[in-house]
Parts: C-alpha cells; structure tokens; sequence
C-alpha cells in the first residue's frame, strides 16, 4: 500500500478510505465503478458517491493529462490540491461549499474525497424543473449573494458555470474548486465568473427581470455600479460567446 498511495491531506479520513481501497483488486476507476454511484466520467477524472463513515461523501477521481501534470501529481501538487486547500479557505470565509475531507496520491492521479450535498441538484439539471416564480427568484438572490461574498473574499471560482452551484433545501453551494483563484475586486478572473454565470442563463432562457434580480443583489453586497461591472464582464462574455458558438451554434436568447 505504501508504495502505491500516499496520504496529501486528511490523514484520518484517509485512512478510512485507504481501509476500503486495500480491497481494491482493480485500478482506481475500476474500483470507483463498483463501490460508488457514478456521477459523472470523463477521460481525465470521475466522480461518484459513497457513504464512509456513515458520512455521504463524494470521491472524485482527477487523472493524468500529460507528462507534466504527472510530476506534479508525484510532488503532492496540482489541481486536486489547490481544490481542498481553496475549499478550506473559501469555508473559512464563511463561503459555502462542500468540507474537503482527504486527498490522496493513487496510481495515476490524485484521489479527493469531501462531503457530499445531500438532496441537490445543480442549477443546470434542476432549473427547467422549477415552475415556482418565487423558488425561481429566491435561487437568483441566492447565487447573488453566494457569488458576491466570494469576490468580496479576494476570490475567484474560475468555472461558473450552472452546474458547478448546488441547490438543496434553500441553499446554494459552489462545487468543483479546482480553478479557484485569488483575485481582487475588478479582476478579469471575477468578470469572466460573472460571463460564465450569464452564458448559462442565456442558455437555459433566463427571463431578464430574474436576470436584473440577479445582478441587483451581486451589486448591492459588492457595493459596485453597474458602470464599473459590465464592461469587463462583457469582454469576456463576448469572448464565451464566440468559443460556444463555434462549438454549439446559437442557443437560448441574450441578456445583455
């Protein structure tokens, strides 16, 4: 075991699930195929649910992408690390986002394990769902604030699109902390999560008075005019734009 794992953070609850993984017959995916519920895999990560220590845990899975990302993988650094360590910073800015439990060095790749959200949908899966105007506005305040409060921490989340916020039982989280940065008020990094936020609700139809409703509330706890916001914002929702319009063609209606 000691050759093929190495405990990176959480050593408690890493031993817990190195004492599951020790039955592990197969590579890491192969065991997460078998003993957890999937929810999502890719070429280069997988992610799925699992309860440890009576705990509802997510345990996600980032593999190597090139011979680069291998060597910091063996330093104990890269991507999956500055996710748990983003994670318990952002919670100790009072951010909500799910407890970072272990991370562990396994055979080709990093393997991070946090609390799952019990009950939650993302934003993207779940808002077609919504047929309540005021379930629908209080998720608009909701992702307001949440989105405020991490920019007025000196933070970025890097990937904000719809289906990195978690909805469960009134309040919203932000997952997948992998690209989370620090950024200071005004900086590109916070603009494009406001882009990100926007192409999303472009997409998905967003009415424009939740929109305005949206953007009033991030306005109103950041303290910043609109004159100050929309312009950076909207370089790099231009910028989105085009990427997605080469890969998806047109879809949905524009907000601004």
């Amino acid at each position: 075991m000691a050759t093929k794992h190495r405990v990176i953070r959480g050593e408690q609850w890493a031993q817990a699930l190195l004492a599951q993984l020790l039955h592990a017959d197969r590579d890491t995916g192969a065991w997460m195929d078998e003993h957890t519920h999937l929810l999502k895999r890719d070429r280069y990560s997988q992610v799925g649910l699992l309860r440890l220590q009576d705990r509802p845990c997510c345990l996600k899975l980032y593999r190597c992408k090139s011979p680069w990302q291998y060597l910091q993988f063996a330093l104990g650094r890269g991507r999956a690390v500055n996710s748990f360590d983003r994670g318990h910073s952002l919670r100790a800015a009072g951010i909500a986002v799910p407890e970072e439990l272990a991370l562990l060095r396994v055979p080709g790749g990093m393997l991070l394990l946090c609390c799952a959200i019990e009950q939650a949908d993302n934003l993207q899966v779940l808002w077609p769902r919504v047929d309540s105007r005021a379930t629908r506005e209080q998720i608009m305040d909701r992702a307001a604030q949440l989105l405020a409060r991490l920019h007025n921490a000196g933070f970025a989340h890097g990937d904000c699109k719809w289906s990195n916020w978690l909805w469960a039982q009134g309040q919203l989280y932000l997952v997948d902390l992998d690209a989370v940065c620090q950024a200071a008020a005004g900086d590109r990094r916070q603009a494009r999560d406001l882009a990100r936020f926007t192409l999303n609700a472009e997409e998905l139809s967003l009415q424009p008075a939740l929109y305005d409703l949206f953007l009033e509330g991030y306005l109103s706890v950041t303290g910043l005019s609109r004159d100050v916001l929309m312009p950076p914002m909207l370089v790099e929702l231009q910028r989105l734009r085009q990427r997605h319009l080469q890969r998806y063609g047109e879809s949905g209606q524009r907000l601004v």
